[in-house]
């Protein structure tokens, strides 16, 4: 009967601290979540910033082709778009509700690129040395584009994650400290054992070894929990995140398991390590105290 209560305690003492530790590694996963995600969303909204090149009005067509055929071999380039002066009248006609024609009797725009450059160069210094090279090809007029955008949006996502990185740095910290004393816990009912060990001669590394273990599989179990955990959020609100978090990345699951997995096995193997010499530098009469 003694036994069975003892492995009762026991187990329910490797039970608790798995589901303590996965409540960890889960809020670590949602933050490694928004990282991701945020990366993502500053990627969208950086190259869904357009410059507009227009086109000199004596440019032949034969002229524009050509420029076109070369801006698109260029690698900042993501996307161009090739708008004629009847296509563009046919869009703003659209905007206003009437012609412009109408009443001006002329067309009086200008054909024009509209450019969407890879996020890396979607930024004012980039866009500047970009708009000063496409300035110098003979059929471009002038290249616009709205620096102010570009200035705040750059700095709202630097802003944002700067706080996302500082919030994941104190949960880690945090989370060091909670997993650190959850196995010192877990291992606090061995205490004596591993005294006596270390007087029958038993080596440092030899007593260490299967608690380690025990803590990596510990944080192992804890991390499949968390990770179950999130892949339930993800079913559940899948149709609120689904603006948010392409679900059909497999990158964003292998780095996002990855590292509620990696996190989960370090911390619970160096806290463990810990909690162990913590035991074997004190004597006999100091475990009773601790």
């Amino acid at each position: 009967m003694k036994k069975k209560v003892v492995k009762y305690k026991l187990f329910n003492s490797k039970l608790t601290s798995v589901i303590s530790i996965s409540m960890v590694l889960f809020m670590l996963g949602i933050i490694a979540m928004f990282i991701l995600v945020g990366s993502e969303l500053s990627s969208y909204v950086k190259e869904n910033i357009t410059l507009s090149v227009i086109i000199k009005e004596s440019a032949e067509e034969a002229d524009i082709q050509d420029a076109l055929k070369k801006l698109r071999e260029k690698s900042y380039i993501r996307q161009i778009r090739y708008i004629t002066k009847e296509e563009a009248l046919k869009e703003l006609a659209g905007e206003m509700g009437e012609d412009p024609v109408a009443f001006l009797g002329y067309n009086p725009l200008s054909p024009s690129f509209e450019i969407n450059l890879k996020s890396a160069y979607a930024n004012n210094d980039s866009i500047l040395f970009i708009a000063k090279s496409i300035n110098t090809m003979d059929v471009v007029k002038q290249v616009d584009y709205q620096k102010n955008l570009i200035r705040e949006v750059d700095k709202n996502i630097k802003r944002i994650t700067a706080t996302l990185l500082l919030v994941a740095g104190l949960l880690l910290i945090i989370s060091f400290i909670l997993i650190n004393n959850t196995m010192r816990l877990l291992i606090y009912s061995n205490r004596f054992l591993i005294h006596t060990m270390k007087l029958v001669g038993a080596t440092r590394h030899f007593i260490r070894k299967p608690y380690i273990i025990q803590g990596i599989i510990i944080g192992i179990i804890a991390s499949i929990f968390a990770i179950l955990y999130i892949l339930g959020l993800f079913y559940w609100f899948a149709d609120d995140l689904k603006m948010f978090v392409d679900f059909n990345d497999t990158k964003l699951y292998i780095a996002m398991f990855g590292t509620i997995l990696s996190l989960g096995i370090v911390i619970t193997g160096i806290s463990t390590f810990f909690a162990v010499n913590k035991y074997l530098k004190h004597k006999l009469d100091d475990l009773y105290y601790l």
